[in-house]
Protein backbone atom coordinates (compact mmCIF):
# COMPACT_ATOMS: atom_id res chain seq x y z
CA UNK A 1 0.00 0.00 0.00
CA UNK A 2 1.37 3.32 -1.05
CA UNK A 3 0.61 7.07 -0.43
CA UNK A 4 1.66 10.55 -1.52
CA UNK A 5 1.28 13.82 -0.04
CA UNK A 6 2.32 17.66 -0.25
CA UNK A 7 2.60 20.77 1.48
CA UNK A 8 3.57 23.64 1.94
CA UNK A 9 6.63 25.96 4.04
CA UNK A 10 5.12 28.80 6.25
CA UNK A 11 6.29 31.88 7.95
CA UNK A 12 5.95 33.56 11.43
CA UNK A 13 3.24 36.36 11.57
CA UNK A 14 2.73 36.11 15.09
CA UNK A 15 3.92 33.67 17.21
CA UNK A 16 2.04 31.79 19.82
CA UNK A 17 4.33 30.71 22.56
CA UNK A 18 3.63 33.42 24.83
CA UNK A 19 0.03 33.82 24.48
CA UNK A 20 -1.39 30.98 23.00
CA UNK A 21 -2.82 32.34 19.38
CA UNK A 22 -0.65 32.54 16.62
CA UNK A 23 -1.01 33.66 12.87
CA UNK A 24 1.01 32.26 10.04
CA UNK A 25 1.18 32.70 6.10
CA UNK A 26 2.01 30.01 3.58
CA UNK A 27 4.87 30.09 1.63
CA UNK A 28 5.55 28.27 -1.86
CA UNK A 29 8.37 26.03 -0.51
CA UNK A 30 6.87 22.47 -0.80
CA UNK A 31 7.82 19.56 1.39
CA UNK A 32 6.54 16.36 -0.16
CA UNK A 33 6.39 12.69 1.78
CA UNK A 34 5.68 9.03 0.03
CA UNK A 35 5.00 6.15 2.34
CA UNK A 36 5.08 2.16 1.53
CA UNK A 37 2.71 0.51 3.89
CA UNK A 38 2.99 -3.20 4.78
CA UNK A 39 0.63 -5.03 6.79
CA UNK A 40 2.27 -6.93 10.06
CA UNK A 41 3.87 -5.66 13.24
CA UNK A 42 7.87 -4.07 12.26
CA UNK A 43 10.19 -1.29 12.23
CA UNK A 44 9.63 2.12 10.07
CA UNK A 45 12.24 3.38 7.78
CA UNK A 46 12.35 6.73 7.83
CA UNK A 47 14.51 8.90 5.17
CA UNK A 48 14.42 12.83 4.91
CA UNK A 49 16.00 14.09 1.67
CA UNK A 50 17.56 10.77 0.41
CA UNK A 51 19.24 10.32 4.12
CA UNK A 52 18.20 7.50 6.14
CA UNK A 53 17.65 8.89 9.75
CA UNK A 54 18.75 6.92 12.63
CA UNK A 55 15.29 7.75 14.80
CA UNK A 56 12.54 10.21 13.56
CA UNK A 57 9.76 10.68 16.54
CA UNK A 58 8.01 13.17 14.65
CA UNK A 59 7.60 10.50 11.30
CA UNK A 60 6.55 7.73 14.05
CA UNK A 61 4.36 10.08 15.99
CA UNK A 62 2.46 10.84 12.82
CA UNK A 63 1.71 7.35 11.67
CA UNK A 64 0.43 6.45 15.50
CA UNK A 65 -1.86 9.62 15.04
CA UNK A 66 -3.36 8.84 11.91
CA UNK A 67 -3.79 5.31 12.61
CA UNK A 68 -5.65 6.10 15.57
CA UNK A 69 -7.50 8.80 13.57
CA UNK A 70 -8.43 6.40 11.04
CA UNK A 71 -9.78 3.02 13.74
CA UNK A 72 -6.20 1.44 13.03
CA UNK A 73 -3.98 -0.14 15.41
CA UNK A 74 -0.61 1.67 14.77
CA UNK A 75 1.51 -1.70 15.88
CA UNK A 76 -0.26 -3.71 13.26
CA UNK A 77 2.35 -2.13 10.81
CA UNK A 78 5.42 -1.02 9.49
CA UNK A 79 6.31 0.33 6.62
CA UNK A 80 8.81 3.02 5.22
CA UNK A 81 8.91 7.04 4.62
CA UNK A 82 10.71 9.29 2.42
CA UNK A 83 10.13 13.27 2.88
CA UNK A 84 11.39 15.62 0.46
CA UNK A 85 11.54 19.22 1.20
CA UNK A 86 12.61 22.61 0.30
CA UNK A 87 12.66 24.19 3.13
CA UNK A 88 15.62 24.20 5.75
CA UNK A 89 15.26 22.10 8.74
CA UNK A 90 15.38 23.22 12.02
CA UNK A 91 15.22 27.63 11.30
CA UNK A 92 11.85 27.95 12.22
CA UNK A 93 10.36 27.66 8.90
CA UNK A 94 7.80 25.08 9.97
CA UNK A 95 9.12 21.71 9.03
CA UNK A 96 8.05 19.74 11.49
CA UNK A 97 4.22 21.09 10.68
CA UNK A 98 4.70 20.71 6.92
CA UNK A 99 6.10 17.35 7.47
CA UNK A 100 3.79 15.66 9.67
CA UNK A 101 0.87 17.24 7.11
CA UNK A 102 2.47 15.71 3.95
CA UNK A 103 3.04 12.55 5.91
CA UNK A 104 -0.30 12.40 7.17
CA UNK A 105 -1.75 12.91 3.80
CA UNK A 106 0.51 10.17 2.36
CA UNK A 107 -0.44 7.88 5.13
CA UNK A 108 -4.30 8.48 4.19
CA UNK A 109 -4.13 7.62 0.95
CA UNK A 110 -2.20 4.34 1.66
CA UNK A 111 -4.66 3.18 3.34
CA UNK A 112 -7.26 3.70 0.74
CA UNK A 113 -8.86 7.22 1.84
CA UNK A 114 -8.51 9.65 -1.79
CA UNK A 115 -10.26 12.55 0.50
CA UNK A 116 -9.26 14.13 3.72
CA UNK A 117 -10.68 16.16 6.51
CA UNK A 118 -8.04 18.96 6.76
CA UNK A 119 -9.03 19.51 10.41
CA UNK A 120 -7.95 15.84 10.89
CA UNK A 121 -4.90 15.68 9.10
CA UNK A 122 -4.14 19.40 11.46
CA UNK A 123 -4.46 17.54 14.75
CA UNK A 124 -2.84 14.59 13.61
CA UNK A 125 0.06 16.84 13.13
CA UNK A 126 -0.40 18.78 16.24
CA UNK A 127 -0.81 15.33 18.20
CA UNK A 128 2.48 14.31 16.81
CA UNK A 129 4.05 17.47 17.46
CA UNK A 130 3.33 17.37 21.03
CA UNK A 131 4.49 13.58 21.16
CA UNK A 132 7.38 14.07 19.96
CA UNK A 133 8.26 17.71 21.66
CA UNK A 134 9.08 18.88 17.94
CA UNK A 135 6.82 21.81 19.36
CA UNK A 136 5.69 23.67 22.42
CA UNK A 137 2.17 24.53 21.64
CA UNK A 138 1.18 21.61 19.31
CA UNK A 139 1.80 24.53 16.74
CA UNK A 140 -1.67 24.22 14.94
CA UNK A 141 -1.58 27.83 13.37
CA UNK A 142 1.83 26.52 11.51
CA UNK A 143 0.09 22.97 10.46
CA UNK A 144 -3.24 25.39 9.06
CA UNK A 145 -0.79 27.19 6.93
CA UNK A 146 1.14 23.98 5.74
CA UNK A 147 -1.85 22.67 4.90
CA UNK A 148 -4.54 25.46 3.70
CA UNK A 149 -2.42 27.77 2.03
CA UNK A 150 -3.04 31.42 2.92
CA UNK A 151 -3.05 33.49 6.26
CA UNK A 152 -4.00 31.61 9.22
CA UNK A 153 -5.34 32.88 12.83
CA UNK A 154 -5.48 30.11 15.37
CA UNK A 155 -5.86 29.75 18.77
CA UNK A 156 -3.61 26.69 19.32
CA UNK A 157 -4.34 26.11 22.74
CA UNK A 158 -8.08 25.36 21.75
CA UNK A 159 -7.33 24.37 18.66
CA UNK A 160 -9.60 25.81 16.44
CA UNK A 161 -8.72 28.16 13.35
CA UNK A 162 -10.13 31.40 13.77
CA UNK A 163 -9.57 32.47 10.26
CA UNK A 164 -8.13 31.47 7.00
CA UNK A 165 -8.11 33.61 4.11
CA UNK A 166 -6.10 33.67 0.77
CA UNK A 167 -4.40 36.18 -0.28
CA UNK A 168 -5.57 38.76 -2.17
CA UNK A 169 -1.93 38.67 -4.21
CA UNK A 170 1.14 37.13 -4.70
CA UNK A 171 3.70 38.95 -2.21
CA UNK A 172 7.09 38.30 -2.37
CA UNK A 173 8.73 37.05 0.52
CA UNK A 174 12.56 36.58 1.81
CA UNK A 175 13.87 34.45 4.23
CA UNK A 176 17.43 34.81 5.58
CA UNK A 177 18.57 31.97 7.22
CA UNK A 178 22.32 32.95 9.11
CA UNK A 179 24.37 30.32 10.36
CA UNK A 180 24.07 30.06 13.83
CA UNK A 181 21.80 27.75 16.08
CA UNK A 182 18.22 27.78 17.07
CA UNK A 183 18.05 28.93 20.60
CA UNK A 184 14.63 26.65 20.90
CA UNK A 185 16.42 24.30 23.23
CA UNK A 186 17.15 27.11 26.08
CA UNK A 187 13.56 28.56 25.65
CA UNK A 188 12.43 29.79 29.36
CA UNK A 189 8.69 29.02 28.75
CA UNK A 190 7.45 30.14 32.13
CA UNK A 191 9.32 33.61 31.38
CA UNK A 192 8.02 33.87 27.59
CA UNK A 193 4.62 33.20 29.37
CA UNK A 194 4.98 36.41 31.35
CA UNK A 195 4.67 38.51 28.19
CA UNK A 196 1.53 36.74 26.94
CA UNK A 197 -0.63 39.66 26.92
CA UNK A 198 1.61 41.99 24.98
CA UNK A 199 2.04 39.19 22.72
CA UNK A 200 -1.77 39.51 22.16
CA UNK A 201 -1.79 43.12 20.63
CA UNK A 202 -0.18 41.97 17.14
CA UNK A 203 -2.57 39.08 17.26
CA UNK A 204 -5.25 41.69 17.69
CA UNK A 205 -4.20 43.74 15.04
CA UNK A 206 -4.16 40.95 12.74
CA UNK A 207 -7.52 39.83 13.40
CA UNK A 208 -8.26 43.32 12.57
CA UNK A 209 -6.48 43.10 8.89
CA UNK A 210 -3.48 44.48 9.84
CA UNK A 211 -1.01 41.52 9.73
CA UNK A 212 2.06 42.83 8.58
CA UNK A 213 3.46 45.90 11.16
CA UNK A 214 2.20 43.16 13.40
CA UNK A 215 4.46 40.74 12.09
CA UNK A 216 7.41 43.18 13.16
CA UNK A 217 6.17 44.14 16.60
CA UNK A 218 6.22 40.05 17.28
CA UNK A 219 9.60 40.41 15.16
CA UNK A 220 10.77 43.10 17.56
CA UNK A 221 9.47 41.34 20.96
CA UNK A 222 10.67 37.34 20.04
CA UNK A 223 13.86 38.63 19.15
CA UNK A 224 14.36 40.67 22.22
CA UNK A 225 13.14 37.22 24.39
CA UNK A 226 15.12 34.70 22.59
CA UNK A 227 18.10 36.87 22.14
CA UNK A 228 18.28 37.72 18.62
CA UNK A 229 19.40 40.24 16.87
CA UNK A 230 16.39 42.08 15.41
CA UNK A 231 18.53 44.37 13.03
CA UNK A 232 17.93 42.18 10.26
CA UNK A 233 14.30 42.66 10.45
CA UNK A 234 14.89 46.39 10.70
CA UNK A 235 17.06 46.18 7.94
CA UNK A 236 14.21 44.62 5.66
CA UNK A 237 11.37 47.34 7.26
CA UNK A 238 14.14 50.25 5.87
CA UNK A 239 14.20 48.58 2.59
CA UNK A 240 10.57 48.99 2.03
CA UNK A 241 9.38 45.27 3.42
CA UNK A 242 5.64 45.61 4.26
CA UNK A 243 6.91 43.57 7.64
CA UNK A 244 9.40 41.66 9.17
CA UNK A 245 9.69 38.87 12.58
CA UNK A 246 12.20 36.33 13.24
CA UNK A 247 9.93 33.23 12.07
CA UNK A 248 9.30 30.53 15.06
CA UNK A 249 12.09 30.36 17.09
CA UNK A 250 14.70 31.12 14.71
CA UNK A 251 16.93 31.82 13.55
CA UNK A 252 15.20 32.32 10.41
CA UNK A 253 13.90 35.82 9.71
CA UNK A 254 11.54 36.56 6.85
CA UNK A 255 10.10 39.60 5.47
CA UNK A 256 7.29 40.54 2.85
CA UNK A 257 7.07 42.63 0.47
CA UNK A 258 4.61 43.88 -2.21
CA UNK A 259 4.66 41.94 -5.79
CA UNK A 260 5.90 45.23 -7.67
CA UNK A 261 8.92 45.99 -5.44
CA UNK A 262 11.72 43.94 -6.89
CA UNK A 263 14.88 46.53 -6.66
CA UNK A 264 14.14 46.77 -2.91
CA UNK A 265 13.52 43.23 -2.81
CA UNK A 266 16.67 42.44 -4.83
CA UNK A 267 18.66 45.11 -2.62
CA UNK A 268 17.71 43.20 1.07
CA UNK A 269 18.48 40.26 -0.29
CA UNK A 270 22.37 41.27 -1.51
CA UNK A 271 22.31 42.92 2.19
CA UNK A 272 20.82 39.86 3.85
CA UNK A 273 23.57 38.01 2.06
CA UNK A 274 26.78 39.69 2.89
CA UNK A 275 27.52 38.04 5.93
CA UNK A 276 27.06 34.38 4.26
CA UNK A 277 23.64 33.54 5.70
CA UNK A 278 21.54 31.41 2.92
CA UNK A 279 18.92 33.71 1.65
CA UNK A 280 15.46 32.09 -0.22
CA UNK A 281 13.32 33.87 -2.69
CA UNK A 282 9.72 32.97 -2.65
CA UNK A 283 6.08 34.55 -2.36
CA UNK A 284 3.52 33.70 -0.59
CA UNK A 285 0.67 30.58 -1.38
CA UNK A 286 -2.44 29.75 -1.96
CA UNK A 287 -2.42 26.16 -2.58
CA UNK A 288 -3.86 23.49 -0.29
CA UNK A 289 -1.62 20.59 0.67
CA UNK A 290 -3.29 17.84 -1.50
CA UNK A 291 -2.80 14.28 -1.78
CA UNK A 292 -0.87 13.00 -4.92
CA UNK A 293 -1.18 10.22 -7.53
CA UNK A 294 1.58 7.72 -7.55
CA UNK A 295 3.76 7.30 -10.64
Amino acid sequence: MKGKGTTFGAITVVNAIAGGRGVTASVKLETEATVELSSGPGDWQVFINGTKQPESRLAIETVNAVMRAAGRDPKAFSGEIRTVSRVPLGVGLKTSSASSCAIALALFAAIGQKAFDPKKIMNCSVEASLASSASITGAMDDAASCLLGGLNLVDNLGRRVERSQLFKKTMKVLIKVPNVQSRRVALDLQHLKMFGKIAEIPYKMSMEGDPWRAMTINGNLYSALLGYDPLPALLAIEHGALGASLSGTGPATAAVFEPNMEKEFKALAEAWASDGSEVIETETNNEHGRILSLD
